[in-house]
């Protein structure tokens, strides 16, 4: 009867050995290649997510920025406008650059409220400026008046008739010159606040992204922000539609 030692010296006893550990070894190795191909995966998802978000922005960013020309309205709607055009740009880049996770979800999510809010703007920035357009039009009504009531003074007959009618039209024309003058007024003064809204949206947005890796990021403020970005839209909107005096 071979002995232990005999046993364990035997060529088949050896390769059996020897396969033991290679499976073991072939086992070991599979949970590391298994454990390293998967972190790939997950990096490689996570790096389309990211490209696909920053491309997907920047397709909506060229087709909405030629759109809007500050350019094409005289001070101060260009300065407000190029103002919103920037606050834009930099929450389209901040969305963009933001790694992933609910805030870039978030941010993602709400550069069409922006992208609404700088569109608005620009519309209220138009309306504003052809509101005051062409110069001097209430001077010369104005005027016009001054003269017609002039004659009046020394009118009778048929040509004072002719005058009063002349004098209620001009009348009527330079209150609603006024009232358009006092809109654009208003527009101008919600359009800086706008503008500083807008910005201050970004600002917060920028805080959001710097903590992206903190547990639980706060989004209420942001939100809130936008909502009242909102309602200032709205409320500009309401001053626009108001109606001259009669």
């Amino acid at each position: 009867m071979p002995t232990v030692a005999q046993a364990a010296a035997s060529p088949t006893a050896i390769v059996l050995a020897g396969a033991g550990v290679a499976v073991g070894e072939l086992a070991h190795l599979g949970l590391i290649v298994a454990i390293v191909f998967g972190g790939v995966a997950y990096g490689a998802r996570v790096g389309y997510a990211a490209v696909h978000r920053r491309l997907a922005l920047q397709g909506r960013a060229r087709r909405r920025l030629a759109r809007i020309d500050p350019w094409s309205v005289p001070e101060p709607w260009r300065s407000y406008t190029t103002r919103a055009l920037e606050a834009r740009k930099r929450y389209r880049q901040l969305a963009a650059d933001c790694p992933p996770g609910p805030v870039a979800d978030y941010l993602a999510n709400s550069v069409a409220k922006v992208d609404a809010a700088t569109e608005e703007h620009w519309a209220l920035a138009k309306s504003g400026a052809g509101l005051v357009d062409p110069p001097g039009r209430t001077e010369r009504a104005a005027k016009s008046l001054e003269e017609v009531q002039a004659e009046l003074l020394q009118a009778g007959g048929a040509n004072r008739a002719r005058l009063e009618s002349r004098e209620a039209e001009l009348a009527s024309q330079l209150r609603s010159f006024r009232h358009l003058e006092s809109v654009s007024g208003q527009i101008s003064n919600h359009l800086s606040e706008l503008s500083a809204q807008l910005e201050g949206v970004v600002a917060s947005a920028g805080e959001l992204v710097a903590s992206a890796g903190a547990a639980g990021a706060d989004l209420s403020t942001l939100s809130s922000e936008l909502s009242s970005l909102t309602g200032a839209l709205e409320e500009a909107r309401r001053i626009m539609a108001s109606p001259p005096p009669s």
